[in-house]
């Protein structure tokens, strides 16, 4: 290591510690100033390291925390970006620590924007591709804006495994002919048709043929665009699939187990989505060639993930706080709060930072109208546009009640304290968690 990036180091860990000392966020600013001092940092950060990055839209951060846990198994050390900094800050805040001298495993959660920029400095052995969805339109636009940025990215990791959902249409386009990759799909047999007949989620994305531009249809659609596909007008289809998931055993708020032929897993988190993720991990870790039973206690010990159905006791109520950024993962993430009996107070938290996009009009493609079929006594709504998310929730008629503003910079702490119920859902976009935390000093 030269002397520049030695130095650089010492000042970017010195940072790292002060941020944690002041039990402030110390996820990206020791890498940001790293970068500034040391262009080439990251190429002293990364050798001898085996590297796995996670990209797309939504579940990156999940698929990240089950794919570790997995590794944590059978590897003494594997390094990841813990919180979610999928940026080049946040990744060289990551590998401060990882020695240059021994062999290590990493997986990274990289932002789909910035894989060619990281592809520059450090080479993937393999890249999981969980999905892309519309999300920040004021950032990435349509969503083959998305997979072009994705693909320029890959093209300059030739050597890369490609571990891609099989069952979204745009992973399957001609521009993924060239790379060496395999599928995961969801394929459980009583959710399908007889043939492909049916229309795919309404308001879904990327639905249309690469080849003759006709609407897919679909044998199997599990939510938006994800399923068995076909176009009715020529020869584009589903992809051969490698790992399948046979069979949705149990689908709960908090527990999920399936099959993938005999082999059983289960997992500690709900929802349809955090399958797929965990299929996902699954399928790379079988890619690296571990057991069934070290995958198996891998998701089986994986914990609560930083926003995402994360599950905190304080002030003797509970809370489930999501992150929430784009319709479909918002929309997933309702579904799933539909499975709760019990009654719940609501916080929602609605900023428009760089971080979170500027653009909240995707609030209007959610389906918060379904939140009426729970039994919510009180509703708050917080953030820099909060007024957008007062209003939105108004339309939507989920609440009789009036839906209050609050301050959470100042006031978050009293209201958590003082809801109606014990069980209390918080969706929140980035920025908005990012603070809430360190204002619940979690």
């Amino acid at each position: 290591m030269s002397l520049k990036s030695k130095i650089t180091k010492i000042i970017a860990k010195a940072i790292r510690g002060g941020l944690k000392i002041t039990n402030h966020n110390a996820t990206s600013l020791p890498g940001y100033v790293a970068y500034k001092l040391d262009k080439n940092i990251l190429d002293e950060l990364s050798k001898n390291t085996k590297f796995i990055f996670v990209t797309g839209t939504n579940g990156k951060t999940m698929t990240t925390h089950f794919l570790v846990s997995i590794l944590k198994e059978k590897y003494d050390k594997v390094y990841t970006n813990e919180s979610g900094s999928n940026m080049v800050q946040g990744i060289i805040t990551t590998l401060l620590d990882n020695p240059s001298n021994e062999e290590t495993i990493a997986v990274l959660e990289v932002d789909e924007a910035n894989i060619l920029r990281i592809g520059k400095n450090i080479k993937a052995d393999y890249i999981v591709f969980t999905n892309i969805f519309r999300d920040q339109m004021d950032r990435f636009g349509e969503i083959y804006n998305i997979f072009k940025k994705i693909i320029s990215g890959v093209k300059i990791m030739p050597k890369a495994k490609i571990i891609a959902n099989g069952d979204l249409p745009i992973f399957s386009y001609p521009q993924m002919d060239e790379f060496d990759k395999v599928y995961f799909a969801i394929r459980d047999k009583k959710d399908e048709a007889y043939d492909y007949s049916l229309d795919p989620e309404l308001n879904s994305d990327g639905i249309l043929c690469p080849k003759c531009q006709h609407i897919l249809k679909y044998k199997l659609n599990n939510y938006s665009s994800l399923g068995d596909f076909a176009c009715p007008n020529c020869d584009f289809k589903s992809p051969k699939i490698t790992y399948k998931l046979d069979k949705k055993d149990r689908l709960e708020a908090n527990y999920s187990s399936f099959y993938l032929g005999n082999e059983f897993y289960e997992i500690n988190v709900g929802g349809l989505y955090n399958i797929y993720n965990a299929l996902a991990a699954i399928s790379c870790a079988k890619e690296l060639g571990l057991s069934y039973d070290e995958i198996y206690r891998g998701l089986k010990n994986q914990k609560n993930v930083f926003g995402r159905q994360e599950n905190i006791q304080i002030y003797n109520k509970n809370l489930i706080i999501n992150l929430v950024k784009n319709p479909t993962g918002l929309n997933q993430i309702i579904d799933l709060m539909l499975l709760e009996k019990e009654p719940i107070s609501l916080i929602c938290l609605l900023n428009d930072n760089y971080a979170d996009g500027t653009d909240v009009s995707w609030i209007y493609d959610s389906y918060y109208e379904k939140l009426k079929d729970l039994d919510i006594k009180d509703v708050y709504v917080s953030g820099k546009r909060k007024e957008d998310m007062k209003r939105r929730l108004e339309i939507a008629e989920i609440f009789k009640g009036e839906i209050s503003e609050f301050d959470y910079e100042n006031d978050i702490n009293d209201i958590i304290s003082n809801t109606k119920s014990n069980n209390i859902y918080i969706l929140s976009t980035y920025t908005a968690m990012l603070r809430l935390r360190e204002l619940l000093k979690l």
